[in-house]
């Protein structure tokens, strides 16, 4: 997976997720978990053309690494769920 940074300050992140969308749901709802986290969303200006754009604003803390926290979560849980499976 491939992101490209549109738009970034110490409170906003928007980036292009180049090629894949399936990850964005999970994403966005971790995110919304937090409460630092003031919104979260993901759009895909039109379907055949576009690749997804993922937008954060968080009310405090660091974008990037709240973003960050939320991705070792999920895959921390994915690795969880992949474990009960083995067993």
């Amino acid at each position: 997976m491939e992101i490209k940074i549109k738009k970034e300050s110490d409170k906003e992140l928007e980036f292009e997720v180049i090629k894949e969308k399936t990850i964005l749901n999970p994403l966005k709802q971790k995110l919304l978990e937090y409460d630092e986290v003031e919104y979260a969303e993901w759009k895909v200006a039109h379907p055949l053309i576009a690749n997804p754009e993922f937008y954060v604003r968080v009310k405090k803390g660091n974008v990037r690494d709240i973003i960050k926290k939320a991705i070792k979560e999920l895959k921390g849980e994915i690795e969880e769920l992949l474990q009960q499976l083995e067993e």
